[in-house]
């Protein structure tokens, strides 16, 4: 079922989760934070090799995948204003897989808890594959 988001009525803090690939496996998180003085919205996420960077729209959607979905920032103004200023702050920060990932660093601007499930979910599924393996090559 395809979804129809409206981004028009995207406000500031509000995360957009995209696919970073066409099979959808891992998602890629980030955060609005406004528009530009020419009306161009503007997001902030973290990705490898570049770390936590401003971006435009166009940039977000180059690879042509469609919005997984949005999650509005929950909370009142002046708590969406903190948290698009946290968003500013952690502007240059290097991106670390494990530790401080698109969604560790969108769960931080939300939440001010960073966290990524898609880790934690990476590590199980790994220690099961492992246990597994072991368990078939002792047979």
């Amino acid at each position: 079922m395809n979804r129809i988001y409206y981004l028009d009525k995207l406000k500031p803090a509000d995360r957009l989760v995209l696919p970073k690939s066409s099979i959808g496996l891992v998602q890629h998180h980030a955060i609005y934070v406004g528009k530009d003085n020419k009306g161009n919205r503007l997001y902030i996420e973290n990705a490898i090799g570049k770390g936590v960077q401003m971006v435009t729209e166009s940039y977000l959607f180059r690879d042509g995948h469609e919005l997984t979905r949005i999650e509005p920032f929950v909370g009142n103004q002046y708590q969406r204003n903190a948290a698009v200023r946290l968003a500013m702050q952690s502007l240059g920060r290097q991106y670390d897989l494990l530790n401080f990932n698109c969604e560790h660093y969108a769960n931080s601007v939300q939440h001010r808890n960073s966290y990524s499930n898609q880790v934690g979910n990476g590590i199980v599924l790994g220690l099961l594959a492992l246990v597994l393996g072991v368990g078939l090559s002792n047979k």
